[in-house]
């Protein structure tokens, strides 16, 4: 090894290659549309269906308690944050990282109230591509623009967008919007991200 280190050098030079294939293929596979399906159950369909008569607005939750005081606290900082008339009904929705590997093509969205709030629930690979598939069926569904709204991720952004391609989770946000972006290039049509506060 010491005489003759080529096989040392090609070998790393194949890690390498391995190592940089990888990290391309996950910062590609990051802003695609993953979820070919969204499955509701009968509660997310009725709230939807109730929701979808005006304008269809999410408040994007990340669910500490999950109580009602929870929910109460986002509404009111959303709504001062983006100007979210009074009157107009939201739904919150929340997506957790179950599996950051597991690929399925299929996202399951659950409804739950908590105290009046009413909640979709959904269970996916990475958060972004399960919110902005979820908009583009809700917008397909509907026939409404759905309209989502976000905080900002306080933090140095470089360390979210390596959690978010090493586990899902991040500054969802921005790469909702890219991914949205890159599904529906007529800006007219594509579901809308807010960020305030």
């Amino acid at each position: 090894m010491i005489e003759r280190p080529d096989g040392i050098r090609i070998a790393g030079l194949f890690i390498l290659a391995i190592v940089v294939t990888s990290l391309i293929s996950r910062v590609w596979r990051s802003t695609e549309l993953r979820a070919e399906r969204i499955v509701l159950d009968e509660t997310a369909r009725r709230f939807i269906e109730e929701a979808g008569r005006t304008r269809l607005r999410l408040i994007a939750n990340q669910r500490d308690a999950g109580d009602e005081a929870e929910y109460a606290a986002k509404e009111r900082e959303v709504r001062d944050d983006t100007h979210i008339p009074p009157g107009d009904p939201v739904l919150f929705l929340e997506v957790t990282v179950c599996d950051a590997s597991d690929f399925t093509d299929e996202v399951v969205v659950r409804g739950v109230e908590v105290g009046g709030y009413r909640v979709l629930r959904a269970e996916a690979a990475a958060v972004p591509n399960a919110i902005a598939a979820f908009l583009m069926d809700l917008r397909d569904r509907t026939g409404a623009i759905p309209h989502i709204y976000f905080g900002w991720a306080e933090g140095n952004p470089l360390k979210f967008l390596m959690r978010f391609l090493l586990f899902g989770e991040g500054d969802i946000a921005p790469v909702t919007h890219e991914i949205l972006r890159r599904a529906e290039p007529d800006p007219e049509r594509r579901p809308s991200v807010h960020v305030g506060g």
